[in-house]
């Protein structure tokens, strides 16, 4: 996976506003930026979108205009308890991933 395709920036994202809830803080839009995790702009709208769609984030609305699809300020934005349990579930998953390679390392035919 590269540091920049949907599932790498879509754990960043919720990472951050998980962050964010923790400790109070209003998601900053110069953290939460295009720039930031090194995709253009269109790319990180379509995440903020994708994220939107499945429950993942919520305070972000999107509009159909002449120049493309915009969206609302950002901080609105917050993660969800579905952002939550992505998170929590991908991170579990990654875990699982380390251990299985470890043991793959030492264990003969795998």
């Amino acid at each position: 996976m590269s540091n920049n395709d949907f599932f790498t920036v879509a754990y960043k994202i919720l990472s951050y506003l998980k962050f964010c809830y923790e400790n109070g803080q209003t998601p900053d839009p110069n953290v939460l930026n295009a720039d930031t995790f090194n995709v253009s702009k269109v790319q990180f709208g379509n995440t903020l979108e994708m994220l939107s769609d499945h429950g993942y984030i919520s305070g972000i609305q999107f509009h159909n205009t002449k120049m493309g699809k915009t969206y609302s300020s950002l901080l609105n934005l917050k993660i969800t308890i579905e952002g939550l349990q992505y998170l929590a579930e991908n991170s579990m998953m990654k875990k699982a991933y380390r251990i299985f390679k470890e043991v793959k390392d030492w264990l003969p035919l795998i």
